[in-house]
């Protein structure tokens, strides 16, 4: 294992989902949507793929326990932590409550609620409440499975949020790096800890930040692709 890659796997701490919501719910995801307006109701749901009918919350929640299963789920949660709608009051804790183990809700929720604010109040939320179209989506670039067995698996995700609007704020890509811990309980993979940072963005390297430093090469060697289209 090269230093970097073994610098990349060290526990330094985590952020929840996504990502932190500072300027940068950005961690990861799966590609989002282009809001002309208005914010998504509670009631719909990101994209599923074809033959997966069962969300919650507005997110499928109904994949398999399998390795690919965990890697669609996560990238599934992290686009729903990335969608104008989880400015709205109440959806951030309701889904953080239909994708995490109980024991981390009040935890995840209280790491996310003040990045959610700052947007809320920011030129993105006022923008949104303006009518104006506005950008916040999550883009996945791929993926690996660090750990995996039928009742617990380790992903490890990168790739982008692109935020901004059509007036204040010029979209910008934030890319990030993430680790989920899931656990299969009951029905679904459930978050039970999240840990992640900022970068590698494409150049060659990255320097050392929560998760270490690691080079872009080093990353994108060892991921699988999402696949966007059936």
């Amino acid at each position: 294992m090269s230093p970097n890659k073994d610098r990349r796997r060290r526990r330094t701490g985590w952020l929840a989902t996504g990502i932190a919501m500072a300027v940068a719910l950005v961690i990861g995801g799966a590609l989002g949507r282009l809001s002309a307006g208005s914010v998504q109701s509670e009631s719909e749901s990101a994209a599923a793929p074809p033959g997966l009918t069962k969300t919650e919350a507005g997110i499928p929640v109904g994949y398999p326990d399998t390795r690919q299963g965990a890697a669609a789920a996560v990238a599934a949660y992290e686009r729903a932590f990335a969608s104008p709608s989880i400015l709205r009051a109440g959806v951030m804790r309701d889904r953080i409550e239909a994708v995490a183990m109980p024991d981390y809700v009040e935890a995840m929720l209280e790491a996310n609620t003040p990045g959610r604010e700052r947007i809320a109040a920011g030129p993105i939320g006022r923008g949104i409440a303006t009518g104006l179209q506005t950008l916040y989506a999550a883009v996945p670039i791929g993926y690996e499975i660090e750990a995996f067995s039928k009742q617990r698996a380790r992903v490890l995700t990168w790739g982008f949020t692109l935020l901004g609007n059509a007036s204040a704020v010029e979209p910008a890509a934030y890319f990030g790096l993430t680790h989920t811990d899931l656990v299969w309980s009951g029905d679904r993979w459930r978050i039970a800890q999240t840990e992640g940072g900022f970068g590698p963005t494409p150049k060659l390297g990255t320097s050392r930040g929560p998760l270490g430093a690691y080079d872009v090469i080093d990353v994108v060697e060892h991921l699988r692709s999402y696949e966007l289209a059936p």
